[in-house]
């Protein structure tokens, strides 16, 4: 999959070196946004750090480890969201994203969300897929939620962004539960 129609002006596309331009003035648009809750916005500086991230990206993907997708709106890009940790071991996957300011309210990420975790189960020998979350992040959380995941642990401490210290929700979906 290099890009992907979803509907209603959503597509996801394979996340790469090429893109770094336009996700790089993404993050920047929204840094007092996307801060609070991600520790990567202050080390992200220019495009040539969005540029090394994309292409360790693709490194990953090679190697069985992660993947990144943009996600698109009418064309703009409007977020990321991927694979961010495989344990190939005990099966089982993290996912992440984000998605600028102007893009939230509108499900856009929890179809993206539920796509990846389709291709995910179809695609990846895994058994479990969890999402890590902060309490406060209340749209971040909602995701997993809307989606069947179960709230399984709350990690005391264990999220650290900037000077911002905080809990860690886990959320856990099994192979067997995922209706998709």
């Amino acid at each position: 999959m290099l890009r992907e129609d979803l509907g209603d002006g959503l597509e996801l596309a394979l996340a790469i070196p090429q893109q770094a331009e336009e996700i790089y003035e993404l993050v920047d648009e929204n840094r007092e946004h996307l801060r609070r809750w991600l520790p990567f916005v202050d080390a992200t500086k220019s495009p040539a750090d969005t540029r090394a991230f994309l292409a360790e990206q693709l490194r990953a993907l090679a190697e069985g480890r992660a993947f990144t997708l943009a996600v698109y709106y009418h064309g703009k890009p409007v977020g990321l969201v991927g694979v961010n940790r495989v344990d190939a071991t005990n099966r089982v996957e993290s996912v992440g994203y984000w998605l600028a300011r102007s893009a939230t309210g509108h499900g856009l990420m929890t179809r993206a969300v539920r796509r990846l975790v389709d291709l995910t189960f179809a695609h990846f020998p895994v058994d479990r897929i969890e999402i890590h979350c902060a309490p406060g992040n209340t749209a971040s959380c909602a995701i997993p939620e809307r989606l069947g995941f179960s709230r399984e642990a709350v990690l005391r401490k264990a999220l650290r962004a900037h000077e911002f210290s905080d809990d860690r929700v886990i959320w856990g979906l099994l192979r067997e539960e995922w209706p998709g």
